[in-house]
């Protein structure tokens, strides 16, 4: 669920990182990136939100980050970003300092996605077609029909990620539908292997 600048950021720091090394673990730097995201697709959007890719995807980050133990800090992190927002938005002047800093510079507030999540892990059901809006706003999660998807992955590649680990078979996802998504994925590959 982190927005594009993050990623970004955090390949920057790989790569940065990567340039200073100059006693590996291996034998070797492997110096490429490799990514994990959710993706499903289908053939419409709206076949996409039918499917239940939002929910899925909403329900995989929530037991995800309850399995870790960071549920409650991820929802501390979130309102206290989201109260920096407004008391920023509250001093025109702009004097307020908002968010984490990463190698000296402001980072974004927590996007509409990760505040959705807290909502989400407080208890809160909101409806599937406001997930799957704010889902579809996002460039982390790849979800749509080919089109959409085709775009998601060809951003990825603009960050400079190496390998992409799309993940299909999430929460109640039929598996009619996973092998769908798999299978259409897979008839993309030539196409964006060609365009690297």
């Amino acid at each position: 669920w982190a927005p594009r600048e993050q990623v970004e950021q955090w390949i920057d720091s790989y790569r940065k990182g990567i340039a200073a090394c100059d006693k590996p673990v291996g034998e070797f730097i492997n110096n490429q990136v490799a990514f994990f995201t959710f993706t499903h697709v289908a053939d419409s959007e709206q076949e996409a939100m039918d499917n239940g890719a939002a929910t899925a995807a909403a329900w995989y980050t929530q037991q995800a980050f309850t399995f870790f133990q960071v549920a409650e800090q991820y929802i501390e992190q979130a309102k206290a970003e989201a109260a920096a927002v407004a008391e920023t938005e509250r001093d025109r002047a702009g004097t307020g300092f908002v968010g984490q800093t990463h190698e000296g510079e402001a980072a974004e507030p927590a996007s509409r996605a990760q505040q959705l999540m807290a909502r989400i892990m407080e208890g809160e059901e909101p409806p599937e077609e406001e997930i799957y809006e704010i889902l579809s706003q996002q460039e982390s999660l790849i979800v749509g029909d080919k089109e959409t998807v085709a775009q998601g992955v060809r951003t990825y590649q603009e960050m400079g990620i190496d390998r992409l680990m799309s993940f299909h078979q999430v929460g109640k996802l039929s598996q009619e539908k996973v092998l769908k998504s798999i299978r259409m994925l897979g008839e993309l590959i030539p196409e964006l292997d060609a365009q690297s």
